[in-house]
């Protein structure tokens, strides 16, 4: 009979093959050569693995008291479900998105491997080589799914079309990946990255993007960018709130909770930054946030250096918090793509650091205020100390190391934002007025993603209830209403998560034994879980 071990060996062994886009972002060497297979037969024959992997794990017999197996079971029903959800369309409407689709990462990431051996490099080469193939058949299911009614928003088909000729016309980030640091021919193996670049690369994104660009004239309007406007997208959109957040709850009950948080949030912004600002009206404390030139920052430069100056004081400081602290270090980085900010896990296998990024391609979009609780969300006590400790625990298993549990994930980080402010590491009230602007921005999410892909909001209301809501720059929020809707449902995890942490930490606290320390480790020792399995470990319990 197969023991949950040898499940979740054997289903862990089937993502690595298959998740390509995933090891794309994690800088992992395995599998380097390949792509995703995104054709509608690729596809629904993974759905259905994940599926037969969830249900043999849920029928698995296991010691319920027990809880690194409960934790380890329940981790792999609940990602084998989600991706299964996660898969569908996400091609046609995901990957060609210009924030967040995997054109967008893979000029962010194809550069930053870390090659060691001269099969390192090789497999990269061919990697590059097998580029066209990948961009070809993501082409063939866009155009597929056009014929039957299933586009994307036209203006985001044109972005991606134009930002593909744009890296065609500079393919500067193709080249940038540093040679394998064991080769024996250094500069053949460039040379060999230069031709495969100017011979395969740039034509095929000039094809892609024309391609794209053909498709834009059927694309969707800006007026319906949700899934509701898609035949089977309102429902599916149901399933995906559930596998972003794990907890029951619908579209229009994540909805309320987003109007009603926004509420106490508003009222909070008077409190903290009415004194400083002067005023307590909502909406001028919005303006003069987002409008003074003087709270903006001039180069991608200042902006790694104030984070990292955060990072430092994070560091001091997280001993007194945490119990067990990583020992991998994390590294700042300004780049011209990708999403506005984002986390790349450190690897021991290949020496790869913790390394978080912040879009700097226009570093006038960035706040100063703001900048502090981005890099301690992104950084520490956030993501890295999350992950860092993920990585360098033995006995955890790969599973839940590297399977994200976007609710558990995100939660966390949000979390920590606060967590930060109890920790004394803003460095002034306006960076704390910058925590309530990350806190307003996840809260409106919840809002405009359940709007948009629910509710059928425009792209257009979207990004003026956030405007009206929110103090970031009205770039920002457009880049922000642009992802949720190539990524629908994932922006829902952040604040349900936190409020989640919040609640279990809150019942922890009526005992008399509890230590902070012991909660933050128990929180992080048992790996990415869906929430409900969080409160069973933290508590020792199902029930409330």
């Amino acid at each position: 009979m197969t023991t949950l071990t040898e499940l979740a060996d054997e289903y862990y062994a089937y993502r690595q093959s298959t998740d390509i886009n995933r090891l794309l972002w994690d800088g992992a060497l395995e599998n380097l050569e390949r792509w995703e297979d995104v054709s509608p037969e690729g596809v629904a024959t993974r759905q259905d693995r994940l599926r037969e992997f969830a249900d043999q794990a849920d029928a698995l017999a296991i010691d319920e008291d027990d809880l690194t197996q409960v934790a380890l079971r329940d981790a792999v029903v609940h990602t084998a479900r989600a991706s299964a959800v996660q898969l569908k369309w996400s091609t046609e409407l995901g990957d060609i998105n210009p924030r967040m689709g995997v054109l967008a990462l893979a000029e962010v990431f194809l550069s930053r491997f870390p090659l060691n051996s001269d099969e390192d490099g090789e497999h990269y080469l061919t990697k590059l080589q097998a580029m066209p193939t990948m961009l070809e058949d993501l082409v063939a299911v866009v155009q597929a799914a056009a014929l039957e009614g299933r586009t994307a928003l036209a203006l985001h088909l044109r972005q991606t079309a134009e930002a593909l000729r744009s890296l065609a016309s500079n393919p500067t980030p193709l080249l940038a990946q540093p040679a394998p640091t064991a080769s024996a021919d250094v500069e053949t193996w460039k040379q060999s990255l230069a031709e495969t670049v100017e011979a395969d690369v740039v034509p095929a994104l000039v094809r892609t993007a024309d391609a794209l660009a053909a498709v834009a004239e059927r694309g969707r309007d800006e007026e319906q960018p949700g899934l509701v406007h898609l035949d089977g997208g309102g429902e599916l959109y149901e399933q995906l709130v559930h596998a972003y957040t794990t907890v029951e709850m619908s579209a229009a009950e994540v909805h309320e909770l987003g109007l009603a948080v926004i509420d106490e949030l508003e009222a909070e912004y008077r409190d903290v930054a009415g004194p400083v600002l002067g005023t307590d009206d909502n909406a001028e404390i919005y303006a003069r946030l987002r409008d003074d030139e003087s709270m903006h920052y001039a180069s991608g430069e200042d902006i790694v250096t104030d984070a990292t100056a955060a990072l430092e004081r994070a560091k001091a400081a997280a001993p007194e918090w945490f119990a067990t602290i990583p020992q991998s270090p994390c590294i700042a980085h300004a780049t011209e793509a990708g999403p506005v900010a984002f986390y790349s896990a450190p690897s021991r296998a290949s020496g790869k650091p913790g390394e978080f990024f912040f879009n700097a391609a226009n570093p006038a979009q960035w706040s100063t205020y703001e900048l502090e609780a981005i890099a301690f969300h992104e950084a520490i006590p956030g993501h890295h100390l999350q992950f860092a400790l993920h990585e360098e625990a033995d006995d955890l298993h790969p599973v839940l190391k590297h399977f994200g549990v976007t609710a558990y994930l995100e939660g966390w980080g949000l979390y920590t934002e606060r967590l930060a402010d109890e920790m004394g590491l803003y460095s002034s009230d306006m960076a704390r007025i910058g925590m309530l602007a990350a806190d307003s921005l996840r809260a409106c999410r919840l809002v405009v993603d359940t709007g948009m892909h629910a509710l059928g909001w425009s792209r257009r209301e979207a990004i003026e209830y956030m405007s009206a809501h929110c103090p970031l720059s009205i770039d920002q929020i457009t880049q922000e209403i642009d992802r949720y809707i190539g990524m629908p449902g994932q922006a829902l995890a952040y604040m349900v998560g936190r409020r989640e942490i919040e609640q279990v930490r809150a019942r922890a606290e009526l005992r008399e034994d509890f230590d902070i320390r012991e909660f933050h480790d128990t929180v992080l020792r048992y790996g990415m879980v869906p929430l409900p399995t969080l409160r069973r470990l933290v508590l020792g319990t199902y029930s409330d």
